[in-house]
């Protein structure tokens, strides 16, 4: 008899940033064929709002998920400037140069599977292949991990909707500077010809 299996992204969230790496380190160990998991990367939020990767973990491949695969999608987008739509503060967008009002209207309601938390929160993300929840579901009560799950497959469409509407964003801003340097240009000839003009018939 085959078994089920349901391939799901999964984040966990904690108050205690101690309590998250204890946390991880379990994951890293789990062997259990009821759950498999891909990668898993530990993300903190500082003080200040900025986002820190401090840990991840390798596949048996040797690929650090922290910078590949789902995981790697997941943390490149906390950290640019559509990290604001989850919850990760503005500072990303205003450092960037980004206009808020428009990484909203060109996301729309896409809402990317990432973690909110607060200033000095710490979350687990991961990828997992699971034939029974139980596995991660009582890790997370071992943990006090508030545990959201969803499915791959769900995830990677709406990181891709994420991802073409930053590079909607990049192309509009090139444009308008394109523009502006054009228009800033046709400004200073326009400038020279009058100053011109007035020398010659003064």
């Amino acid at each position: 008899m085959s078994v089920t299996t349901h391939d799901n992204a999964i984040a966990l969230r904690f108050a205690d940033r101690a309590i998250a790496y204890q946390a991880l380190s379990e994951l890293k160990r789990i062997a259990s064929p009821a759950a498999e998991v891909r990668g898993a990367v530990l993300i903190e939020r500082l003080e200040d709002g900025t986002v820190r990767v401090p840990e991840g973990l390798e596949t048996e491949a040797g690929r650090n998920t922290a910078v590949g695969g789902l995981v790697g999608s997941l943390v490149g987008i906390i950290g640019g400037p559509l990290g604001v739509l989850m919850g990760w503060g503005i500072g990303a967008v205003i450092g960037g140069g980004y206009d808020y009002k428009r990484v909203a209207e060109a996301t729309g309601t896409v809402g990317a599977f990432t973690p909110h938390i607060p200033p000095n929160g710490t979350a687990i993300l991961a990828e997992v292949r699971e034939a029974d929840p139980e596995v991660l579901d009582l890790l997370a009560m071992r943990y006090d991990a508030t545990l959201q799950r969803r499915p791959v497959d769900s995830v990677r469409t709406e990181l891709k909707a994420m991802e073409e509407a930053a590079e909607r964003i990049r192309k509009d801003e090139a444009k308008e500077k394109r523009n502006r340097k054009r228009a800033e240009a046709e400004q200073k000839v326009k400038s020279g010809v009058a100053t011109l003009k007035q020398k010659i018939t003064g």
